[in-house]
C-alpha cells in the first residue's frame, strides 16, 4: 500500500454525510448549535481536528446518520491519529508508515485482503521484501533512500507478527499469478523461499489463506488489491496512492467480493500443497520447469 489511512478517513465520512443531508459547513454548524462554527467544521472533515465521541454523536443524530458506525470509525481513527502525527512531527520515513499500518492492523477485530498478482506484506518474507524494493521497481525514486531500505524490511516483517496472535479473523486471497511473478530483482531462490513461507501460513489459527488458481472462473471483473478492515474502512492499491473508503455501502461491495474471491479460491492444506507445487515447478529462469496444457488440471 502507497499510503496508511489515516486520520482523515473519519473526517471524509463526516463530510460525505454533510452533503448527502444537501448541508453547507455553515449550516451544519448553526444546527449543531453553541461551540461550533464553519471553522471549526471544516478541521474536523480534514483531519486536522479529532472530534470527541459527543462531538460525533451530536453530527451523527443532525445529519440522520448511524452513530454505532461513525463511533467505530472515529476508535480506529483514535488509535491511528497519535501514530500518524508522529510519523509527521518526526518524519519517521518509509519504516514509520509501516508502523502506522501495524497500529491500524491491530486496532481491528478482522482484515481481509486480496491482491491479484503480488504477495500482500504481512505475509512477505524479508528476501522478498527487499529485492521487491529498489530501482527496478522505482521505489527508491519514489522516496525510500537505499539506507532505509532495511528499516522498511525489519519494519514489515513486525508488522507479519499479527499472524501469529490468533486473536482476530484474518484473510488473504491471492491469484496464482502472485505465486509465479518476480517483482524487481528478486530471484528464483528468492520466490520459492516465499512460496514455502505461505504454505506455513497457510495453516496458522485464525487465519485464511487462498489461492485462485488460473483455471478457475473468476467471480467479479479484475480489480486492484484491496484491504477491508471490519466494516469501517476499505483501501484501495493503485499507482497514485490508495484511495481510502469509507461509504458503508462501499464496505459492503467489496467484502462481499472477498467472500466471492475466497468462495472459488483453494485454501487450507490444498493451498499450502499448491504453493509447494509451484516452487516446484519454477526453473532456473523463474519459468515453468514444463509448461501446462490448457486442459490440463492443476
Amino acid at each position: 500500500m502507497a499510503k496508511a489511512l489515516g486520520p482523515w478517513a473519519l473526517g471524509k465520512r463526516l463530510r460525505e454525510l454533510r452533503e448527502g443531508a444537501g448541508w453547507s459547513g455553515a449550516r451544519l454548524a448553526e444546527e449543531l448549535g453553541p461551540g461550533w462554527r464553519q471553522s471549526k467544521i471544516a478541521k474536523i472533515e480534514t483531519g486536522a481536528r479529532l472530534p470527541t465521541v459527543e462531538e460525533i454523536t451530536a453530527w451523527a443524530q443532525a445529519v440522520g446518520a448511524d452513530v454505532d458506525r461513525l463511533l467505530a470509525l472515529r476508535h480506529k481513527t483514535s488509535v491511528m491519529y497519535t501514530a500518524w502525527k508522529e510519523r509527521h512531527d518526526e518524519s519517521g520515513g518509509p519504516a514509520a508508515f509501516q508502523a502506522e499500518l501495524a497500529v491500524l492492523e491491530s486496532s481491528c477485530a478482522m482484515l481481509g485482503e486480496y491482491q491479484p498478482s503480488l504477495v500482500p506484506g504481512l505475509l512477505q518474507t524479508p528476501a522478498y521484501a527487499r529485492e521487491m524494493i529498489g530501482p527496478a521497481t522505482n521505489t527508491i525514486a519514489d522516496g525510500t533512500a537505499p539506507e532505509e531500505i532495511g528499516q522498511l524490511v525489519a519494519a514489515k516483517v513486525r508488522r507479519g507478527g499479527i499472524l501469529y496472535e490468533g486473536t482476530r479473523r484474518i484473510v488473504h486471497v491471492m491469484g496464482e499469478a502472485g505465486l509465479r511473478t518476480r517483482i524487481g530483482v528478486q530471484t528464483v531462490e528468492t520466490l520459492r523461499g516465499q512460496l514455502e513461507h505461505l504454505a506455513e501460513l497457510a495453516t496458522l489459527p485464525g487465519h485464511t489463506f487462498g489461492v485462485i488458481p488460473h483455471s478457475a472462473v473468476v467471480p467479479i471483473p479484475p480489480v486492484s488489491g484491496f484491504v477491508v478492515y471490519d466494516q469501517d474502512l476499505v483501501g484501495i492499491d493503485h499507482a497514485g496512492g490508495d484511495l481510502e473508503i469509507t461509504d458503508p455501502d462501499q464496505i459492503a461491495r467489496y467484502s462481499r467480493w472477498l467472500d466471492l474471491l475466497l468462495a472459488v479460491a483453494i485454501t487450507g492444506e490444498d493451498a499450502a500443497e499448491f504453493c509447494r507445487r509451484v516452487a516446484g515447478e519454477l526453473a532456473g529462469d523463474g519459468t515453468d520447469v514444463e509448461p501446462r496444457k490448457a486442459s490440463e488440471p492443476r
